[in-house]
This record gives C-alpha cells, sequence and structure tokens, in this order.
C-alpha cells in the first residue's frame, strides 16, 4: 500500500559532518546479558580512532552479540538489546526482513489470535478496521498485546519523551478508521522502543527479539525513503531505543538522520518565523514549507515537541564530545512548548520564543512573554540552551600562558555563571523551588519533567563549574577555584536528592538516558574531585552507582555506566586493601588510585586527539602519534569515566610544540607539564610552548586567592 502523504526523501547531504560520538563516553556496550562471555578488547587503531565515526569497526558489533549480520540495507544500525530479554541465541531464520514470512508455526500463532475477539482495555473498538489490520499483519504482536504496549510507552517513555497527544493517538492507532502506512510505522517503533517494559508471557525471547528487529527495520527502511511527522516520530520514538541501547554506529547514524529531516521538513522553525517571510525575500532566506497547515493546536503542539525532542536528543548525543551540534543554533526559530495541559484540552495558546545567540540582526521582536502557558518541559529545554553555550565555550581552546585569554576565558565563564543563576532565579516557584521535593504530597503534584528540568540544571552547574574546579593543566595564571569545586559538590547533592525522591516514589521506570546521564556526571565528579581536593570518596557514589545498576533493567546505557563506575570502585578498594597490608601512604591511596586513572585518560586522550584528522586537505606539521603498545581496556575505561572533564582544551599550536610521547611511557609531560619553577615560557611557535603543571598531582587549592570571586581593582 502506497501512502503519498508528501514522500520527499529527506537528504543527508547537507548534513553536519560532526556526528555524535563515544569519545567520552562507553562506546562498547558489555554483553551484560551473556555475563560468561570475555568482552572483546578493541584494536589499537579502533582506540586512537574513537572521535572518528567514519573509522568506527561497526562489523565488530554483530560478533559481541553472537548474531548475524542484519541485512545489508541495515549494515550499520546494530544495537544490543536489554539485558533481561536476551535474544542471542536467536537463529538467522528467525531474523524476518520486511518482505519475508515467518514460518507454519508463527502462521498458527496468529492466526488463533485472528479468531479470538478481542476487546481493548477501555476502547469500544474491538470489530474496528484498525483491529483486523493490525490483527492480519504477521509482523506485529497480537492486537491485545501492541494496545498494552501503547499504553507502556504513555507510562514510561512519553513522560520523558512527551510527543505524542495520549487521546489522538490511541483514536488513530486504534479507532474505527483505516490504518495508513505512517499508523503502523509508528506502531512498529512504539513496539521497538516499549518492548523493555512488557511483562507479558507470550513475550518469550525469541519473540521479543523477533519483533524488535522486524520493527527496527521497518522503522529505518521507512523513514529513508519517505518525509513526514509521523515517519519523523517513529524514527524518533526508534532513536529512543537504539541511543538507549548502545553509545555506538546505531545511534549516531539515526540522529543524523532525524537532525536533518527535521530541519528539512521546516519543522526547526515557527511558520511565522521571519526565516520564512522575511522582510526581503532571498535566495538565502526563502523555504519551502513542505508541510499542510496543522488542522488544530494538538497537531501544531505535536510537530512543536517533535522538533524539541530531536534538539534534546542531539544535545544529549553531543555534549559528552568535543564535537559541534547537528542542529545549529542558525538553523532555530522556535516558540517554547507549552504547558501539558493545555495542549491535552487543544487549548491554542502563546509562548515565548527560544533565544538563541545567533539571532540575525533585524528579526523582529521575539520578546513576547506569556510565563502563565510554560510548563517544565518549556523550562527544561531553556535550560538545555544555556548547558549548549556551555559546551561551546568548553570546546574552544584556552591559551592558559596568555593573560588576555585567560581574562577573556574567565569572562566568559562569569557571564555563564550569572545567566545560570538568573534563569534559576526567574524561575516560576512551583519549578524553580526544589524543596518541594520534601513536602508532603510531592510525589503527587511533580512529573517526570520536572524531574529532569532540575536534573539538568545541575548536570550544567557540574559541567561548567568542573572545568574551573578541577582543570587538568594549569598555570601561574590559570589557578583551581576552590568555590567551583564547592558549586559542584552542591549540585552532586541536589542530583542525588531528587535521585532519592525518583526512588522513592517509583519513577525510576519513567525516566530514560537523559536521567541515567546525569547520575553518570554526578558519580564521576565524585571521582574527580576525590583524585584533587578531597582524601576520600563521598558516600553518595554508591548510590548513584546503585540507582544506574536498577535504570540499566531497562536501558542498556545505564548498565553500562553502572558497570565503568564499579570497576573504578572496585579497583579503589583494592588499593587501599592493599596499602592497609604493607603499611606503605605517601599520598593517600584513594586520592593516588583516582589519580592515577585520570592521568592515563588524560594521557590516551592526548594520543588520540593527535591523530592528522583536523586540517583536511592541508598539509599538516603534527608528526602522526603511534603509541608503543596497545592501550588496555581499563585504560579505555578511565577514559570513558574522566576525560568528561579533560579542560581546558589547549590550542592546537601548543599542543603541535609539546611534541609526541616518548617511546617508554604515555608520559604527561608532552603537555608542557610539570615546570619545576613554575614559571611560564611564551609558546611562539619556536619554542616549546606553554608549560603547564599537571594538576592531577597536586591536590593544593588555594581558597584564599579564588579568582572566581576575585574583586576587580
Amino acid at each position: 500500500m502506497h501512502h503519498n502523504h508528501h514522500n520527499i526523501a529527506p537528504s543527508v547531504r547537507n548534513s553536519n559532518p560532526s556526528l555524535p560520538s563515544d569519545h567520552g563516553t562507553p562506546r562498547e556496550p558489555a554483553p551484560l546479558f551473556r555475563p560468561t562471555e570475555s568482552i572483546r578488547t578493541p584494536q589499537a587503531e579502533t582506540a586512537l580512532f574513537l572521535q572518528k565515526p567514519s573509522t568506527f569497526p561497526t562489523a565488530s558489533q554483530h560478533v559481541d552479540f553472537g548474531l548475524p549480520p542484519p541485512t545489508p540495507a541495515m549494515h550499520s544500525m546494530h544495537d544490543g538489546f536489554q539485558p533481561h530479554m536476551s535474544m542471542a541465541g536467536i537463529s538467522p531464520s528467525n531474523q524476518l526482513g520486511p518482505g519475508l514470512q515467518p514460518g507454519p508455526g508463527a502462521q498458527d500463532y496468529y492466526a488463533q489470535s485472528q479468531q479470538q475477539s478481542v476487546r481493548s482495555p477501555g476502547m469500544n473498538v474491538a470489530q474496528g478496521q484498525s483491529q483486523s489490520q493490525i490483527s492480519s499483519d504477521q509482523d506485529l504482536p497480537p492486537y491485545d498485546l501492541l494496545y498494552a504496549l501503547v499504553d507502556l510507552y504513555f507510562k514510561h517513555i512519553n513522560t520523558w519523551c512527551p510527543i505524542l497527544h495520549r487521546k489522538s493517538t490511541l483514536d488513530s492507532l486504534f479507532g474505527p478508521s483505516t490504518l495508513d502506512d505512517t499508523d503502523k510505522i509508528l506502531l512498529h517503533a512504539i513496539v521497538a522502543a516499549t518492548l523493555r517494559y512488557s511483562t507479558d508471557p507470550r513475550l518469550t525471547e525469541e519473540k521479543r527479539r523477533h519483533y524488535h528487529d522486524v520493527s527496527k527495520q521497518r522503522v529505518l527502511l521507512y523513514g529513508m525513503e519517505n518525509s513526514s511527522v509521523k515517519a519523523l516520530q517513529a524514527l524518533v520514538i526508534l532513536a529512543l531505543d537504539l541511543c538507549g541501547s548502545s553509545n555506538g554506529p546505531p545511534g549516531w547514524n539515526i540522529m543524523a538522520l532525524i537532525t536533518r529531516s527535521v530541519v528539512q521538513l521546516g519543522l526547526a522553525v515557527e511558520s511565522n518565523s521571519f526565516s520564512v517571510s522575511p522582510n526581503y525575500a532571498s535566495i538565502y532566506t526563502l523555504r519551502a514549507m513542505v508541510l499542510p497547515e496543522p488542522k488544530d493546536f494538538i497537531e501544531e503542539e505535536s510537530r512543536r515537541r517533535l522538533f524539541w525532542m530531536i534538539y534534546l536528543l542531539d544535545r544529549y548525543a553531543t555534549i559528552a564530545t568535543a564535537f559541534d551540534f547537528a542542529l545549529n543554533d542558525k538553523e532555530i526559530d522556535r516558540t517554547l512548548p507549552c504547558r501539558d495541559d493545555l495542549w491535552i484540552k487543544n487549548q491554542k495558546v502563546e509562548t515565548r520564543w527560544f533565544h538563541t545567540q545567533d539571532r540575525p540582526p533585524g528579526t523582529p521582536d521575539h520578546d513576547m512573554n506569556k510565563p502563565e502557558n510554560l510548563g517544565a518541559f518549556s523550562y527544561y529545554i531553556e535550560i538545555l540552551g544555556i548547558l549548549s553555550k556551555i559546551h561551546e565555550f568548553l570546546k574552544q581552546p584556552v591559551d592558559i600562558g596568555a593573560l588576555g585569554d585567560v581574562e577573556q576565558w574567565q569572562l566568559r565563564y562569569k557571564e555563564l555563571d550569572n545567566l545560570l543563576a538568573s534563569w534559576k532565579f526567574g524561575l516560576p516557584g512551583e519549578y524553580g523551588n526544589m524543596a518541594k521535593l520534601f513536602q508532603p504530597g510531592g510525589s503527587k503534584t511533580l512529573n517526570c519533567a520536572w524531574v529532569m528540568l532540575h536534573a539538568t540544571y545541575h548536570t550544567a552547574v557540574i559541567r561548567l563549574h568542573s572545568s574551573a574546579a578541577y582543570p587538568t593543566t594549569r598555570s601561574p595564571i590559570f589557578t583551581p577555584s576552590y568555590s567551583a569545586s564547592q558549586r559542584c559538590l552542591g549540585a552532586v547533592e541536589n542530583i542525588a536528592a531528587l535521585g532519592e525522591f525518583v526512588v522513592q516514589n517509583g519513577m525510576l521506570n519513567k525516566l530514560g538516558p537523559p536521567f541515567a546521564f546525569t547520575l553518570w556526571v554526578a558519580a564521576r565528579l565524585l571521582l574527580v574531585h576525590g583524585s584533587t581536593v578531597e582524601h576520600k570518596l563521598a558516600p553518595q557514589i554508591a548510590f548513584l552507582v546503585d540507582t544506574l545498576r536498577d535504570m540499566g533493567r531497562y536501558w542498556p546505557v545505564a548498565g553500562r555506566y553502572c558497570q565503568l563506575l564499579q570497576r573504578v570502585l572496585d579497583e579503589h578498594s583494592d588499593s587501599e586493601r592493599a596499602v592497609g597490608q604493607t603499611g606503605e601512604r605517601i599520598t593517600p591511596s584513594s586520592v593516588k588510585i583516582l589519580a592515577d586513572m585520570r592521568r592515563t585518560a588524560f594521557d590516551l586522550d592526548f594520543l588520540i586527539s593527535r591523530q592528522p584528522r583536523h586540517l583536511a586537505g592541508a598539509p599538516s606539521r603534527r608528526p602522526s602519534v603511534t603509541p608503543a603498545r596497545t592501550p588496555a581496556p581499563n585504560e579505555l575505561e578511565y577514559l570513558d569515566v574522566f576525560d568528561f572533564f579533560n579542560v581546558p582544551r589547549l590550542p592546537f599550536s601548543h599542543e603541535a610544540s609539546s611534541g609526541p610521547p616518548n617511546s617508554n611511557e604515555m608520559n604527561s609531560d608532552n603537555t608542557g607539564a610539570n615546570n619545576e619553577n613554575g614559571t611560564m615560557h611564551n609558546g611562539n611557535g619556536n619554542g616549546n610552548g606553554a608549560s603547564n603543571e599537571f594538576n592531577i598531582t597536586n591536590f593544593m587549592v588555594d581558597a584564599s586567592s579564588d579568582w572566581l570571586f576575585k574583586q576587580p581593582n
């Protein structure tokens, strides 16, 4: 059946080459559901080119999970599945592609389910056309199970990915009208993402794998060949599944597709945006609005929320890396999503415009503000915008030996600190006051978007202030800030309080990978703090790791975060026990072991970042660095854990002039580190570059000379 709803192929030729990467995030999801198998060790070239998605050995993914490679069209879209739903033993004959028919046993199973008259819970549509269509589609679960899965989607996923309007979606999928192709594709996406939450006994491991793989391939193939709002909604829901299962090519590839498709469909701008209808039309400002006008406010707001969810996913995929966002601020001219209840009631309202720093001059006034129409999801998007600015700031290299550069860096740092503080201060009390966590009845009034709003605010605080609190390099004019470290610890305490509230009120299974990312950032901050300022680990880390382990039941990336943290903690405990036996304690063991891990991560990043990849087409004067040995698996894990905090980034010239590591050891001296007398040499291109004291081995922070609160002369 052909569906002609805007058959526009989503071109990816103009897509941003900077795909979300795993640099700084776990790369290789361990097969958690098969703990007896040995985990494959990445090869040297894999380790050194982790920042280059194009060189990632995608074929190796199939080896890890004991599965045959999927069809050639899907070669890069393989992903791991949920640990409690292992499908590793499934035979190739059950890897059904869209055009294959199931065997006689499966036909008997579906024939039986068709003969039963099933009444959906709460909906009197048992004899509707959509039921007979669904029942005859052998690639979808039986009708009642399918309805239950859609219900689970709204209970566990739409809570933090609020893009589908419940009533209109159920009417469209299960009402009396005929299902079109896009409705079926949306159903397939919901099945792929929601199977993890179903405990239906009919879902054997084999059937779970069958439904998941078939649905995934249907959505991907349809999304590659068709361009429509529903096709994009389906791709976004599938992206939750792929990005929540592994940090690797499946997630990167689908993110590249949806971030371009949303712009090409015209969803990154309002229909009355200045970029669509400028005063003076030009070839650069005219856009083809390919979608028909929305039929009501529900549809209009659904499109807006679809865009903002793609924005959200792009931000989370990128902030853990040194890459650019796939969705550039220049392409965005949107108003914020409205309060949930107004959308549910189809009550058309206006909301304020999302403010980007890239708005072109001459843009009509965007100062309209109706805060009464904003909800938690609206403010969640705003704080993601601030977190994006922090990411852009930290990506920029800074010459920590040049006073002008350092002063400029500190000025921008303080601007972002003020932006965070003023935004938080401006939140209405019902959204801004975290004390609501501890008030009686708080669990009835606080929803998942409220939790994510605060989790993301505290993640932004850590992202900004950790750069000043725990710099991996320092100089006499670029010194750590004690007050910044206290801001970071305060944010971790608030994240732990949020986590306890979530666990105690049964909300953990209603949150997804973005919440797991916040817990992962907080836990790693405690490890970094323990390696620099404190001589012991904060007790909250155990709770953060346990909560990630619980989330890992549904979202394998959370299990991977937990696994990485647990290994570091186990090594840390072993070190403490060894010190207890020998009695030798030159530096506190908890500091030394964490500092060594962080130093290793810094060295690996140094090697990776020196691969010749920056200046395409231009002759590189930097030597290609070949390590004397292959990094061990535990060293790659240190990179996962600590590289998020490897700031400031040094300028290219200083890094290049410092020379490659020697062959005996990946030595941090190569950054121009460990300048014994503390004097600075001006790197003018023919010297040794800026000499920087390596921060990890110096745990002293002078609280009395804190530049963050230094008064101007």
